[in-house]
């Protein structure tokens, strides 16, 4: 759940910086001979329409039209009471209330260009009346996310920053849980509890009660006994940044050690990123980060069959399993992925 109203940092995120997204985003419009930049946002995909204008959308659809020249506006199905809202904590020019994205969106970019060529990321997952609603407007719709993939596939020092700080948030937030610890619900609670003191507006937090029995991190509802090995897994959103992080408990002091010698081979297997031979040596892993409008999509991992070339500079996080004498490791955390002939790094190291 979030905890409630988002603020826009403007000293996290300036309004220079976002001003220069979109800047950028028109050069490439212009050069594709794109007349407008359709994003969709929804809190599923959110990452697109938060990157360009610090808004993040919270229970409602929208589209943020980014124009050929001028600036942003947000066509949004949430009611006009929560538009001065949304002005006030996003760099939008307007905020548009809509019952009909596509139709009234099609109609809004028509006004200035008939016939208009719309890109929009992520096309195949978008609603189809969304799609259909801008096509009867007589535009032209394409798939924008490759435009979209090339503008943020490094990350720039103003992302480097919010990523360090949700990175923080997490890190600290799974340090106050205890290998002691025998409920999980008390144990989520903790680390939930931790996270939104520490400024995180959503928390998503998964657990592996007992890692004798079962490997899988799922969503708690109520309580349940924690066995003498287990994981617990926080992703965190932190003004619409969002990471992942997983650490593994144990009470015995041989599983311990077994815990730190894991955490080293994860290390290890890191560095060598982009390259993923290392990380393929464990019986699974998974890459995710963020290239278009998902917060965390997965780019290479076990259970993919294709893999995603990873940018320079870009952050991901990293997850994986690792088998050791008294039981399975799972760990993760976020990357900075690095240029040619230089090594990756963690944002901040899963050493608890």
């Amino acid at each position: 759940m979030r905890r409630g109203l988002i603020a826009w940092s403007k000293t996290e995120l300036p309004e220079s910086v976002l001003d220069g997204r979109v800047a950028r985003a028109q050069a490439a419009m212009a050069s594709a001979n794109i007349d407008a930049l359709a994003v969709y946002s929804d809190p599923s995909r959110s990452a697109g329409a938060s990157w360009f204008t610090a808004f993040v959308p919270y229970w409602n659809r929208g589209l943020l039209v980014i124009p050929k020249s001028g600036t942003p506006t947000l066509f949004t199905g949430m009611s006009n009471r929560v538009h001065g809202w949304i002005k006030r904590n996003s760099h939008l020019a307007e905020v548009v209330y809509s019952t009909d994205l596509g139709k009234d969106v099609g109609a809004y970019i028509a006004k200035t260009k008939s016939n208009a060529a719309i890109a929009i990321p992520d096309e195949t997952a978008i609603p189809g009346p969304v799609i259909a609603g801008l096509k009867a407007a007589g535009a032209t719709v394409t798939d924008g996310s490759a435009l979209l993939m090339k503008l943020r596939a490094s990350a720039d020092p103003t992302d480097l920053a919010l990523y360090y700080k949700a990175t923080a948030i997490a890190h600290a937030a799974l340090h106050t849980a205890l290998p002691a610890a025998t409920d999980g619900g008390a144990l989520l609670a903790d680390i939930d509890g931790d996270a939104r003191r520490r400024g995180a507006e959503e928390v998503y937090l998964a657990v592996a009660p007992d890692l004798e029995k079962s490997r899988r991190l799922y969503r708690l509802e109520g309580d349940v006994a924690l066995g003498a090995r287990f994981a617990a897994r926080a992703t965190v959103a932190y003004k619409g940044t969002w990471v992942r992080m997983t650490r593994t408990f144990a009470r015995d002091a041989a599983a311990a050690e077994d815990i730190t010698a894991a955490t080293e081979k994860f290390a290890a297997a890191v560095t060598a990123l982009p390259k993923t031979n290392e990380l393929e040596a464990f019986p699974s892993w998974l890459i995710e980060g963020c290239r278009t409008t998902m917060p965390l999509e997965a780019l290479a991992g076990t259970l993919l069959a294709d893999s995603v070339e990873l940018a320079p500079d870009a952050v991901v996080t990293v997850q994986a399993t690792i088998y050791t004498p008294t039981g399975p490791v799972l760990l993760g955390a976020p990357v900075l992925l690095p240029h040619p002939g230089k090594r990756a790094s963690f944002l901040v190291p899963p050493v608890f």
